[in-house]
């Protein structure tokens, strides 16, 4: 049996490439946005007493277009079954699409970090003082936590007597440091002790490596930050913040003696795109990161099967102030929280090139119509206002790793009317996670969540109207965007501002599935793009409906 559709399906392992496209009994496939392709389900009429060379765990799959030869689905195998009945001897395979290499590896990463708990006592020198974590004693009224370097009253120190912490998380991480800095304070104006950063490589300092060095003021020290390149070579994988006496000296006779470190940065390097490290200061001039940024480098560190040097990649504008993952984390989570704080963006990996590499896009959300279609074919929406909130939890952690809560509020007009607070919590998706970053997140779930979204599912049958290439696309060529479906009555929602009562709505495409033995796709229309927040919402309440 073969395909009643102009559609090519092919498989290929290093044994061996084949055209299976007349065994082919059914063809079903899947992409989402985010995510790109995503599934693909084939059944063969073939026996079963014969393993095919074109047959085997991660083997290709691929399916084109037979009009013109462009690839319509890409991804590898996973699951070649078999079964045998009334319908016959039957291959099942199954597939997954380039999304899945997003969660191929699971790796410690710190971008940035804001580090108080992650840190070891290391004195070298007697006699030692105290170390702490607690409220900056300069400036109790802010109530800023900070690292509390004292040498206590009563005891004698000598020259070089010295109070050091080191930051080990990137050194146990695999990773290298590319920048770090700290603000200041102490108790007493002396210019016998000082307080001090330096960066290491298994707690030897070499040669050419220059330390921030602070005479102790109680006037304090602003930021002033060290790069890779400029005051260190690459490879230091430690960074220490230590006081030091450096006088004659004698006894502490009061409680003064005491050095306050805040806002302590550390960042480490990076990768282009292309999977290059950057081992120069030049990407490392601000204390925070971008998405973009960190999409570059998951590209080039932990996803060599896309094409990261042909990649599009938007930029982004948000500043990231804490984005820390020390006991592991995969690229699919990454892109997760990244779009949590960058709502407007989404990631797609798509076919694979010439060089055997998948296309991937890091780009914003589509905002033009792409699609013109109708419900002629079959529509069905589901939209509720169950999904409108107007409050939020969101957890975190601080850099002492306490558990905290941000809440955020916004006006939802049809709450407001009927009097209702309805609030849930999510949390945020990095292991250390900031105020910031918290509130951004919170603010943009609720933003999500004004409007009852337009959502429904809509069966595509024929040739409909793309406005970016000017032509008729067949069902299996559409790709996310925006979709204007006539026939519909809107409500009010974010691509339906206004919610005229012409029966036309927009919606944005979340996924396509498409089945050959329907010759028809089914299209995923959602007003909102998911998010960390939404799919732990929903994973929450899939698990409660379990546990009922």
């Amino acid at each position: 049996m073969s395909l009643p559709i102009p559609l090519t399906v092919r498989l290929r392992t290093s044994r061996g490439t084949r055209d299976i496209t007349r065994e082919v009994r059914d063809l079903a496939f899947r992409w989402t946005d985010p995510g790109g392709h995503a599934t693909c389900q084939v059944s063969l009429d073939r026996p079963l007493t014969v393993q095919p060379a074109e047959i085997a765990y991660y083997g290709d799959l691929t399916v084109h277009d037979g009009r013109h030869g462009a690839v319509v689905w890409d991804g590898r195998l996973e699951d070649p079954g078999r079964s045998a009945g009334t319908q016959g001897q039957v291959w099942d395979l199954a597939a997954v699409g380039g999304q899945a290499h997003t969660r191929d590896r699971t790796v410690p990463l710190i971008y940035i970090d804001n580090p108080l708990t992650s840190l070891d006592r290391v004195d070298n020198a007697t006699p030692k003082g105290d170390d702490s974590v607690a409220t900056d004693p300069g400036n109790t009224a802010s109530q800023q936590q900070a690292l509390v370097l004292q040498y206590p009253q009563g005891i004698t120190i000598v020259t070089n007597a010295r109070v050091v912490m080191r930051y080990v998380a990137l050194q146990r991480a695999g990773l290298k440091v590319a920048r770090i800095d700290h603000t200041w304070d102490t108790g007493r104006t002396d210019a016998n002790f000082q307080v001090e950063s330096i960066v290491r490589t298994d707690g030897s300092l070499s040669s050419g490596d220059v330390a921030r060095s602070d005479n102790w003021s109680t006037a304090g020290g602003g930021s002033s930050p060290r790069r890779i390149g400029t005051h260190w070579t690459a490879g230091r994988t430690t960074a220490e913040w230590r006081v030091i006496y450096t006088g004659g000296g004698g006894p502490i006779n009061n409680d003064l003696h005491w050095a306050s470190i805040s806002n302590l940065l550390v960042m480490a390097t990076r990768y282009t795109a292309a999977g290059v490290e950057q081992l120069t200061g030049t990407p490392y001039g601000n204390s925070y990161v971008l998405a973009s940024e960190v999409v570059a480098d998951l590209l080039g560190r932990l996803l060599p099967k896309f094409d990261g040097a042909g990649a599009t990649i938007a930029t982004t504008s948000y500043a990231i102030d804490q984005l820390a993952y020390p006991d592991g984390v995969q690229p699919a989570k990454v892109f997760e929280d990244l779009m949590s704080m960058e709502a407007g963006y989404t990631w797609r990996a798509w076919e694979r090139g010439a060089n055997g590499l998948h296309r991937f896009e890091w780009v914003q959300l589509p905002s033009a119509v792409r699609y013109e279609a109708d419900v002629v074919d079959g529509y069905d929406s589901q939209g509720s206002a169950d999904g409108l909130y107007n409050q939020v939890t969101v957890r975190w952690k601080d850099s002492k790793g306490r558990p905290q809560t941000t809440i955020r509020t916004a006006n939802v007009p049809e709450l407001t009317a009927a009097g209702l607070i309805r609030q849930e919590i999510i949390d945020l998706g990095s292991d250390v996670g900031s105020a910031s970053a918290a509130a951004r997140a919170g603010d943009q779930w609720l933003a999500d969540r004004r409007y009852a979204p337009n959502a429904g599912r809509l069966r595509i049958a024929r040739p409909i109207l793309d406005l970016q290439t000017g032509r008729m696309v067949m069902p299996w060529e559409i790709r996310p965007g925006l979709i204007r479906v006539r026939g519909i009555l809107p409500r009010t929602d974010a691509l339906n501002p206004t919610a005229s009562r012409d029966g036309m709505t927009i919606f944005r495409i979340v996924g396509s599935e498409y089945r050959a033995s329907d010759a028809a796709a089914t299209l995923d229309l959602d007003s909102y793009a998911p998010s960390t927040g939404r799919m732990l919402a929903d994973t929450r309440a899939k698990f409660r409906m379990i546990r009922r």
